[in-house]
């Protein structure tokens, strides 16, 4: 169970000198809470017990936890089972090292197991009512399989590792169970018993005395509960009924007290192992891909969890997010500060100023966002989410969050913008555009077809593989850009080839493609004539925007499917590239460079361009050859609206325009 501790000396104030000292970035982002519960009803794996087996005088909370009784006599979970042949278990056969599992070196030890998941909002299971007042939601019954909320969805697997002598039946734990499941997660909780194991306060461990005489059975507790959660991945993605519903890709960890710590030992830390501070890792389940730790458990001064000044995470990539509070003398925070330091893989710590070593139910809303925050950018890979966490100070309202070690990780590369041959230049007069939104490139190559005249190809790629995006290029014919109305049901659209995007940095890569039988593959780099802007996932109102680089079609969004203009935006100058279609339909490009007018409008000459064929090798720039036909003007109204007036061959007009958001919420460039 989780301990009522307080820290005095350990003040806000010490703590934001230590932010001072380490912090790498500036967040400022006040977040709204998440709702709790999330959008998925719940269910349960069958964890039936007969409760008329628990004698006067003891209680059900006692075998859950693994407490024995005063003779010595063991008690556990499985003792109350009602349908132990129904109840997910797993067991641990613990290696043959004394020096670290003490007497249960060499034996098997069994582990139930519970499991709770999304499922559908009329699953007509009922709850299981426990003798806490609390509830096992919709669980399964006999030999039932799960009730899914749909028939092909696989989720993330998150493991669930309670705090010492809790169980996922006690006190707060189903409640933070379900309230996971119910953001699409299945939440696998092993009963860890450590009572079976060790029955003292982890307190005790501040005293040598103690250390010296229970050292192997603290050892053994420690070091088993890392082999359950790996048992328990390898239990789900064997069984039929649950291994074709997980994403065996995504799997993550949620740790109370002592389940933070068994998090890190699972992932390789290294677990100190004698009184000289020695340590030795118990095993590396690659597997498991990002963990949080709530009032983690990182040792005490006198005898820290990850070996001599906590030297055991050196090589530790796993990320992670820590949840402390200041007032926590259990898992004091100057340990789990010390920790951190180590860490190898992005991590983070929050101080809850105040709490102790227990659920501060004021920072629920602060504990919960945090936590699925986190979770859904370093499991799910969700980039809104990892935008969000590189910004995120703290959660509006609730308890008194701070951000003590900033984000550690790096916002992903966005690769938005205009680009040309490599090295700059040596190939100008062609160019291709990239609007990066999520894990999606859509780029429009502005090129030549073989009579030299003006061709685009568009190609929606998605990311598949480190830093490479592919897909196929088409060409497009449509109504001619003058046409009143414009009606996207005349635009046809004809696969030519592929095209793939691999990049070696942030202004470099290359562009390997094939159209219509040729098969060419060209450096590129960014065309750069002002100051870069920094693009990133959009986190708030694209409306706010100021700079307005980004793929921009007919407003409302749609209603003109099949032509758009790229937005070049460096510093006072947008530079632009109309992909359109000619008074016969085929593929039309016109080029604007607009320096800044007035708040808001930026004016220029339209050229069309005629240049060598998209094959030609070597390609010559001294071909290509620009023609004025008009002029634009772009006038913004906000990041997200503007208004576009051009003349083109005497033909005047103005559009609405708008961004064309393809993978929501969109990117903005800074």
């Amino acid at each position: 169970m989780l301990h009522l501790n307080r820290l005095g000396a350990w003040t806000l104030v010490s703590l934001l000198g230590f932010y001072a000292a380490v912090a790498s970035g500036d967040p400022s982002l006040v977040v709204q809470p998440l709702a709790l519960p999330g959008p998925y009803p719940v269910g349960c794996s069958n964890v039936a017990q007969d409760f008329s087996r628990v004698p006067s005088g003891e209680s059900a909370e006692s075998y859950w936890e693994g407490i024995p009784r005063d003779d010595g006599s063991s008690r556990y979970a499985t003792d109350l089972l009602a349908n132990p042949a129904d109840t997910l278990a797993v067991t641990v056969n613990a290696p043959n090292d004394s020096n670290v599992y003490g007497s249960f070196a060499g034996q098997t030890v069994p582990y139930v197991v519970l499991v709770c998941y999304p499922t559908s909002a009329n699953n007509p299971r009922l709850d299981f009512a426990l003798p806490t007042g609390e509830a096992v939601p919709h669980m399964q019954g006999g030999a039932d399989a799960p009730l899914w909320p749909d028939s092909t969805t696989r989720f993330p697997l998150l493991l669930f590792s309670h705090g010492y002598l809790g169980s996922p039946l006690s006190g707060e734990y189903i409640t933070a169970i379900a309230v996971l499941a119910s953001y699409g997660y299945v939440v696998a909780a092993p009963f860890h018993g450590d009572g079976r194991f060790f029955t003292l306060s982890l307190e005790s461990v501040s005293d040598i005395a103690f250390l010296f005489t229970h050292l192997q059975n603290f050892l053994a507790l420690q070091a088993l509960r890392p082999l359950s959660l790996s048992a328990t991945i390898d239990l789900l993605l064997t069984d039929p009924q649950w291994s074709n519903r997980i994403d065996p890709t995504q799997i993550g960890a949620f740790g109370a007290s002592l389940g933070g710590e068994s998090a890190l030992l699972m992932r390789g830390a290294g677990l100190t192992t004698s009184l000289g501070l020695s340590w030795s890792t118990v095993i590396n389940d690659a597997r498991l891909k990002a963990a949080v730790g709530y009032v983690p458990y990182f040792g005490q001064p006198i005898f820290p969890a990850f070996g001599r000044e906590q030297h055991g995470l050196d090589n530790v990539t796993l990320p992670y997010l820590a949840i402390s509070g200041t007032d926590d003398t259990t898992a004091p925070m100057v340990e789990t500060l010390q920790g951190m330091a180590h860490l190898a893989g992005p991590h983070e710590l929050v101080a809850l100023v105040g709490v102790t070593h227990t659920f501060d139910v004021a920072s629920t809303n602060d504990i919960f966002t945090w936590t699925l925050t986190f979770l859904a950018a370093e499991v799910r890979g969700d980039p809104v989410a990892r935008a969000t966490l590189l910004q995120m100070a703290n959660v509006a309202g609730g308890g008194n969050d701070v951000v003590v070690v900033p984000f550690t990780g790096e916002a992903a590369t966005n690769y938005e913008g205009l680009w040309w041959a490599s090295p700059a230049g040596s190939e100008s007069g062609w160019g291709i555009n990239f609007a990066h939104q999520g894990d999606t490139i859509v780029a429009t190559w502005f090129t030549y077809d073989v009579t030299g005249k003006g061709l685009w190809l568009v190609m929606a790629a998605p990311k598949t593989g480190a830093n490479t995006y592919s897909g196929t290029l088409y060409t497009t014919t449509g109504p001619p850009f003058y046409a009143v109305p414009f009606s996207p049901g005349q635009v046809m659209a004809t696969a030519v080839g592929t095209g793939t995007l691999s990049f070696g940095d942030a202004n470099n890569g290359t562009f390997a493609y094939t159209v219509n039988g040729i098969s060419q593959n060209k450096a590129i780099t960014r065309q750069v004539f002002g100051p870069l802007p920094s693009c990133a996932t959009a986190i708030g109102s694209l409306a706010a925007a100021t700079n307005y680089q980004d793929l921009w079609w007919a407003a409302p969004a749609g209603s003109e499917s099949g032509w758009g203009i790229n937005l070049t935006h460096q510093g006072d100058i947008i530079f632009a590239t109309w992909f359109t279609y000619d008074g016969d339909g085929t593929p039309l490009w016109l080029a604007v460079t607009a320096p800044k007018t007035a708040p808001g409008v930026y004016s220029g000459t339209v050229y069309r361009v005629t240049g060598p064929p998209f094959n030609a090798v070597p390609f010559n720039p001294g071909m290509v050859v620009p023609t004025t036909v008009g002029n634009a003007t772009f006038s913004f109204s906000d990041g997200n609206n503007a208004r576009f007036s051009y003349t083109v061959n005497g033909v005047s007009q103005t559009k609405a325009i708008t961004r064309e958001v393809f993978e929501g919420p969109g990117t903005i460039c800074q």
